[in-house]
């Protein structure tokens, strides 16, 4: 008994320093609330209004791709964004990734160009009606080669209605077609499980394959690469859909995959510059957020041979989160952060402006400073994962309109 007392008591001695050790690493690596208020009065750029600081335009403009992180549904994100994309255009950029299913790219682009083609459609608010509303207003005074593109990026997941609603797109835009060609047979097929959709889509790609010249003939090119490419990310779709409950991260995963090779086709498409616009989670440089992926913006940070790394990501959060009564959403704000938290000493500097702060001094990339986002407090590295935070100060989160 006193042998296994004594190796109790050397197991709680060992296990006490390490702990203690660890608690004073902790402490020791910490960053100081003086030291953050330093750092945010000397290098912090406060907004005038939604007018954006020319250092952080410049700081932008220098990369091919600036990834924008978002908490979702929140209007005065989307303000930004819009304010952003004008400000960006003047500066060369010309295209606008975000995260909603590829399948709506043809309408989009009809949308913001003017196209006509369905002048009754608007793009919902829940996806950034809004920004994309400005995008139309603001092509409408450029010459068409200055026009601003836009793309959806994501694969076509239940969130947005799964098989049934893909199957209603792509009837949507064989009514575009002077023939629907193989898209007719299609639409009368069976798609009332994962395989059967398959076997579908895969007779289809078939056709789609073997007819190219004719189609392309009777369709034109726009409208044959359009149908090709829904097809492609529809194939990819289905069997991160068909595992999202059983195996969600594998899910994730192969989502982010897809979102990867699309980002990489659209950035390789034009001359000017990007500007992405993702969930947080998306967004960032390594993994803070998340299931253990490598994210959108690790990806083309470091691995795109597109970029080339001439790559900014840029983390959006909010001070006080408003939500729609009813909603089930709860409010935010950082009340309940402790007093060395980063957006809480950025907010408390300038509590009524937006606030963008680069990630620059070192301080952020050798010690751990806590950040509270949107009601989950992490303590990091923050460098690693994002190269610059914009915080508004008031945002409000909606779920059915801007």
């Amino acid at each position: 008994m006193k042998r296994v007392l004594r190796i109790l008591t050397i197991v709680l001695i060992v296990a006490g320093v390490l702990v203690g050790g660890y608690f004073l690493w902790d402490q020791a690596t910490r960053v100081s609330t003086a030291d953050l208020q330093r750092i945010v009065q000397r290098d912090a750029v406060p907004f005038d209004s939604l007018a954006i600081p020319e250092e952080m335009l410049d700081q932008l403009a220098a990369t091919r791709v600036v990834v924008v992180g978002e908490l979702h549904f929140l209007r005065e994100h989307r303000e930004l964004i819009a304010e952003l994309l004008r400000e960006l255009h003047s500066r060369g950029y010309r295209q606008y990734l975000f995260e909603w299913t590829q399948a709506v790219d043809w309408l989009l682009a009809d949308f913001v160009h003017d196209g006509g083609l369905m002048p009754e459609w608007t793009p919902p608010h829940d996806v950034g009606g809004s920004a994309l509303m400005a995008i139309r207003d603001l092509n409408r005074t450029l010459p068409e080669n200055e026009h601003l593109q836009v793309h959806a990026i994501d694969v076509h997941l239940p969130d947005y209605g799964g098989t049934e609603s893909w199957v209603a797109i792509l009837a949507l835009l064989a009514q575009q077609l002077p023939d629907p060609g193989p898209i007719a047979a299609f639409l009368q097929g069976d798609h009332d499980t994962y395989k059967n959709h398959r076997l579908q889509l895969d007779e289809l790609q078939a056709k789609l394959d073997a007819g190219r010249r004719e189609l392309t003939a009777s369709w034109g090119e726009y409208w044959y690469t359009t149908v090709v490419e829904m097809v492609e990310v529809e194939l990819t779709s289905v069997p991160i859909r068909a595992i999202r409950e059983s195996d969600y991260d594998e899910s994730v995963r192969l989502r982010e995959e897809a979102i990867k090779r699309l980002a990489d086709r659209r950035i390789a498409s034009t001359d000017g510059g990007t500007l992405i616009n993702m969930g947080s989670t998306h967004a960032q440089k390594e993994q803070l957020w998340g299931t253990e992926i490598e994210w959108l913006g690790e990806y083309l940070v470091n691995n795109s041979q597109v970029t080339g790394g001439s790559v900014i990501v840029l983390d959006v959060a909010a001070a006080n989160i408003v939500s729609v009564p009813g909603s089930g959403n709860p409010n935010f704000d950082l009340a309940a952060s402790p007093e060395n938290e980063l957006l809480r000493v950025m907010n408390g500097t300038w509590p009524e402006q937006i606030v963008f702060l680069p990630l620059d001094d070192p301080i952020f990339s050798g010690r751990r400073v806590p950040i509270n986002a949107s009601g989950d407090l992490y303590v990091g590295t923050l460098q690693r994962h994002f190269d610059a935070i914009v915080l508004l100060p008031l945002a409000h989160r909606n779920f059915v309109g801007d």
